[in-house]
């Protein structure tokens, strides 16, 4: 029997949501252990919301792989998840910024720079562009988070109709017998 619109929406689904959840899950972990190791409380606390919410996915995934239609809450609270810690934590850096603290940690690291190629600080005039670089930086990162996981969640509700539909028709079907 060929497989139905919404059977396959629910595998898209299920795929996406593992690859989505794991590389969440492995990745933010990965950079929470490392912000731990360096004592870098602000990425620590960050890594964990996001590792977090890449369980929270795949938790999400569970459910629909036992027929649960309320996994898809799962799915789109994650990505809601990430896309306001990331937000939140652009913005704050984007009102708080101080240019005097950041050329202060900054500058040391690029005269080092600049001295290993045979250059000086005063040959180039880079505090002009600190400013808009930082501004950019911040802005490029909440427009990527709402565009991927703003999108994910979207495509994610957009799919629960289907995705519901589905489940139900799996449930409706007679069991399989087990072959000879």
């Amino acid at each position: 029997m060929p497989e139905s619109p919404d059977a396959k929406t629910l595998r898209h689904m299920l795929f996406i949501s593992a690859l989505d959840g794991w590389s969440m899950a492995l990745f933010a972990g990965l950079c929470t252990v490392i912000s731990l190791l360096f004592a870098e409380w602000i990425g620590t606390g960050i890594g964990a919301v996001i590792t977090v919410a890449g369980v929270i996915e795949l938790r999400g995934r569970m459910r629909l792989m036992r027929g649960d239609p309320s996994g898809m809450s799962g799915l789109i609270g994650a990505q809601l998840i990430i896309l306001a810690i990331i937000v939140a934590y652009s913005l704050g850096n984007l009102f708080t910024y101080d240019e005097a603290a950041l050329m202060a940690q900054i500058m040391p690291k690029i005269h080092d720079a600049l001295a290993r190629a045979g250059m000086s600080a005063s040959d180039l005039n880079l505090q002009p562009m600190i400013k808009p670089v930082y501004f950019c930086l911040y802005l490029t990162v909440i427009g990527a988070t709402l565009l991927f996981q703003g999108g994910l969640a979207l495509y994610y509700h957009s799919r629960k109709t289907k995705v519901t539909a589905a489940l139900l028709a799996r449930q409706s079907l007679p069991p399989e017998l087990p072959h000879a």
